[in-house]
């Protein structure tokens, strides 16, 4: 099976890395990088919705390289391979 292309996407419901949880975003791919805008700021434990990780179209993870991860401010930018589509 032939892994589908991530592509920019508005309204995304991405999957917080080591949480339990999700936060709306928009996702915006620059070559092979990665701009996660969150719609909440800051991103963090108490502040996205927690369970219900079904609903996610997205999952935002933190390995092999951390890229600019910046909670506090919404942004995270990482290599393409550390955003992967869920559905």
């Amino acid at each position: 099976m032939k892994k589908k292309r991530l592509e920019s996407f508005v309204g995304a419901s991405v999957m917080y890395c080591g949480h339990d949880g999700w936060f709306p975003a928009d996702i915006t791919v620059i070559g092979n990088a990665v701009v996660v805008h969150a719609g909440i700021a800051p991103v963090s434990g108490d502040t996205i919705t927690r369970g219900e990780n079904t609903k996610a179209t997205h999952q935002i993870v933190d390995f092999p390289s951390g890229g600019f991860w910046k909670p506090k401010l919404g942004v995270f930018v990482v290599p393409i391979d550390q955003v992967r589509l869920t559905k």
